[in-house]
């Protein structure tokens, strides 16, 4: 979608950017690169990406990657910042072999995993994503469309694991 912006002092690309990311959305300005596309089935395949529900209740500790960062991504294709972060977990994994992205559809508000994330972990919004260690332990969440976070939190404890 684009849009337009009207404001009564100019505005620096930095600004608009920050006032939209708060909202869960992004600035794309004529000389920006591209957003990244989401990885076709046949890329995914090579990866440790799963598709594991689509509206259904899940038992995370099921989904866990094995010796990996694993990454779960709830969302809706409705959801415009979904549609945003997605193409950008995919490609972190496509970067990282020490990470698995585990995706889960909530379809609409009222499937069995839109309700089971609300109650068990609060889910308020669209993107929600849960990280998870290589150990399976919880390490956090982000809520938004906000990937610096989620690259902050993982880059935050691999260096803490490192120094141990």
């Amino acid at each position: 979608k684009t849009g337009s912006i009207e404001a009564d002092s100019l505005l620096t690309n930095g600004q608009i950017r920050t006032a939209l990311a708060t909202l869960g959305f992004e600035a794309q300005f004529p000389d920006d690169p591209p957003p990244p596309e989401r990885l076709s089935e046949t890329e995914k395949a090579t990866l440790d990406i799963r598709s594991i529900s689509h509206g259904d209740a899940i038992r995370i500790e099921d989904h866990f990657a094995p010796r990996k960062y694993t990454i779960f991504d709830y969302y809706a294709d409705w959801c415009g910042p979904c549609r945003l972060l997605t193409p950008k977990l995919e490609r972190l994994v496509q970067e990282n072999v020490s990470m698995a992205l585990r995706e889960i559809d909530i379809s609409n508000w009222k499937s069995d995993a839109a309700r089971q994330a609300t109650r068990e972990f609060r889910l308020s919004a669209l993107p929600y994503v849960r990280i998870y260690r290589p150990d399976g332990r919880f390490l956090g969440e982000v809520t938004g469309n906000r990937f610096d976070e989620i690259v902050k939190l993982i880059k935050q404890n691999s260096n803490a694991e490192s120094e141990e």
